[in-house]
């Protein structure tokens, strides 16, 4: 009887994936791909927001993708972490909380987007901790969510392992605490299969990398 499910789940993600490949616009996949390498060529914040830029665009034209407004947080959050400016952090991840809500709207109970939200407000709080401890429940809710929806995606613990990661120890945070969540990030992203090849798959690398600084 397992094997049979087993087999039925198979059979059900296989015509998933080929009616996705069948319906989507050409364009529309062509474009994301381009912004998606656009993201993987990125040095630093100025390409990271090029390619927001390039995502804003899709988004316009491709109202109800909740992608494209996700992968434009993505960039915001990528912009702030690579600039050592605090207001202009707070901007990038104040952009990146309105796109978020923009993707939301377009996909309701998403445990990818309740993830990149998590990752974000987390960031926020880290801009100044004493005035925004607040953020900090509140990313632990969206990522409590992303949970609830799918325990299986793997960014939730590469999130919640960085975070504690860069915690300091006096504050309940450091590397051994972050370790055993690193490591179920690393086994989940070892056996994650994206929905298709434009949905959400990053964060691999940088768990391996988090995980080898802990040992």
């Amino acid at each position: 009887m397992k094997n049979l499910m087993k087999s039925i789940t198979l059979l059900l993600v296989l015509i998933s994936l080929n009616s996705f490949a069948q319906n989507a616009d050409p364009k529309f996949l062509q474009a994301t791909k381009t912004g998606l390498e656009m993201i993987a060529n990125a040095k630093g914040a100025e390409d990271y927001l090029k390619a927001e830029n390039h995502f804003e665009r899709i988004a316009a034209v491709e109202t109800k993708e909740w992608l494209p407004s996700y992968y434009a947080a993505y960039c915001n959050l990528y912009a702030g972490y690579t600039t050592a400016n605090k207001e202009l952090k707070d901007q990038y991840w104040d952009k990146a909380l309105l796109e978020i809500d923009k993707a939301d709207v377009l996909s309701a109970n998403n445990s990818e987007i309740y993830a990149l939200k998590g990752a974000v407000q987390f960031m926020k709080m880290s801009v100044d901790p004493r005035t925004r401890m607040y953020l900090m429940g509140e990313s632990a809710e969206s990522l409590g969510k992303a949970a609830a929806l799918n325990p299986e995606n793997p960014r939730i613990d590469l999130i919640r392992g960085q975070d504690i990661f860069y915690t300091p120890e006096t504050f309940g945070g450091g590397k051994a605490k972050a370790k055993p969540i690193l490591e179920s990030a690393v086994a989940k992203f070892a056996i994650f299969k994206p929905a298709n090849t434009i949905n959400p798959n990053w964060g691999a690398e940088a768990a391996k990398a988090l995980l080898a600084q802990c040992k």
